[in-house]
């Protein structure tokens, strides 16, 4: 995946940018009923094609804005970190490919991580971090069927 960027980076480059978006400005209305994930793809969508234009610095000032406008106000957040298409177990930096990768970031205000299996292709794992109690129901519900 990193021959998409122009020019490409480097396969021995240790690191990624990933950047939020920000669907503050919409209403839950936007992403349910029969057309929500339609929308939220071309939301996401038209977020990434707007990068292409952008040089670094602008692209860091997103990212800062991003993160300030998650952490005002009270309204509920959910947020996912990571990506199954990152190719993380296909990394080599020299000391063997990982045998497990955990994102430590999600014990903060991140709630779900997902990145690639590591045995089966096209496999997600996701990761959690949820109170207890609230992990407890989340189980309960899961176990049930949802």
């Amino acid at each position: 995946f990193r021959d998409r960027l122009d020019p490409p980076v480097p396969m021995n480059y240790y690191g990624n940018c990933v950047i939020p978006i920000n669907f503050s400005g919409d209403k839950a209305k936007t992403f349910s009923g029969e057309d929500g994930f339609v929308n939220a793809v071309k939301i996401l969508s038209d977020s990434v094609n707007g990068l292409n234009s952008r040089g670094a610095e602008p692209v860091w000032e997103l990212y800062v804005e991003g993160l300030k406008k998650m952490e005002v106000g009270s309204t509920q957040k959910l947020s996912v970190s990571g990506s199954n298409k990152f190719g993380i177990y296909g990394s080599d930096f020299g000391w063997g490919k990982p045998v497990s990768t955990e994102n430590i970031s999600i014990s903060h205000n991140v709630l779900f991580s997902m990145s690639e299996r590591r045995d089966e292709a096209g496999g997600v794992e996701i990761g959690m971090c949820l109170k207890k109690c609230v992990m407890d129901d989340f189980v309960s519900g899961f176990q049930n069927g949802l």
